[in-house]
């Protein structure tokens, strides 16, 4: 059923350069998509024809800065901390002057040159937070950004790319996979960024589909847990004003390649009656209306 649902890591990894919980954002599955959507956007850049040259370097440039947030927030997330190597904080200065290459199109192709700047202005909002977050942050408390957006017009634009006259442009297709692999590394740390932001925000915990019992819950995740990990669980029921904790054990992952995510299954452990009391009312509710919603 749908849930308001926050999960994390018992206890933070310990002995850290910077504050993490634990949580691994780049599992198996999250790594084979970056690996399916690096190698399709190579494939079209192969076939542009163009321009090549400049669009090739150009592409090579930004692979490269998205990956650079990749490693940075995979390293944080180890608890490792990407301030701590002087070349690594110099090349965030560099970056964050946004994609060098890019101006070179200005005027031959304004159009593209446009696209790209609408890509450099999304991955800038990124790197500039990440940034932010590892200046402030210490080995005690990961400062996350508050207010990291959602919608860009760079997404816009790519929903219009979806049209099938779009399909053969090897231009249009190598963008629309660069930029997915764009949203893959920044949905990576914009988990990282919420999981150590959002606990105290229920009204903020994202709607998730949930398999939930009294006893347990299972999960689809793009991020993995250890299996025996303890975990706490925190569910939220805005219609109720009501928020239930509980603690628990990951007992079963499975991989779900389909969707390169993890299908993660939780047992509670010793649960408060009044809390299993409530999710089990909850439970019954959402099966009536389910049975309601089908006569209708």
């Amino acid at each position: 059923m749908p849930v308001h649902a926050f999960i994390t890591p018992s206890t933070p990894i310990k002995n850290l350069e910077i504050y993490a919980t634990g949580t691994d954002y780049f599992p198996v599955g999250v790594k084979a998509l970056i690996e399916k959507q690096l190698q399709e956007t190579q494939y079209w850049v192969k076939k542009i024809q163009d321009q090549k040259e400049l669009l090739t370097i150009l592409f090579d440039e930004i692979i490269d800065s998205i990956q650079f947030l990749g490693k940075g927030t995979e390293e944080i997330s180890k608890g490792i901390n990407p301030k701590k190597s002087p070349a690594y904080w110099m090349s965030i200065s560099q970056m964050r002057h946004g994609f060098q290459k890019v101006n070179a199109l200005q005027k031959t192709s304004p159009k593209t040159f446009g696209y790209f700047k609408l890509i450099e202005e999304k991955y800038l909002t990124f790197l500039n937070a990440f940034a932010e977050s590892i200046e402030k942050s210490t080995a005690h408390q990961f400062v996350a950004s508050p207010d990291l957006p959602f919608a860009f017009k760079i997404d816009e634009i790519l929903e219009t790319f979806n049209n099938p006259k779009f399909s053969n442009v090897p231009l249009v297709q190598a963008i629309i996979h660069l930029a997915s692999l764009l949203n893959t590394y920044i949905n990576a740390f914009r988990q990282m960024n919420d999981d150590n932001l959002l606990r105290a925000y229920p009204d903020q915990w994202p709607k998730i589909d949930a398999n939930i019992s009294a006893s347990g819950i299972a999960v689809l995740f793009s991020k993995h847990f250890h299996e025996f990990e303890k975990v706490d669980v925190f569910l939220c029921f805005p219609e109720n004003k009501k928020v239930l904790q509980f603690e628990g054990a990951v007992v079963n992952i499975i991989q779900i390649n389909s969707e390169h995510k993890e299908r993660i299954a939780i047992n509670f452990e010793f649960p408060d009656g009044k809390a299993q009391d409530f999710l089990t009312f909850k439970i019954q509710e959402h099966e009536l209306n389910m049975c309601l919603g089908m006569e209708i």
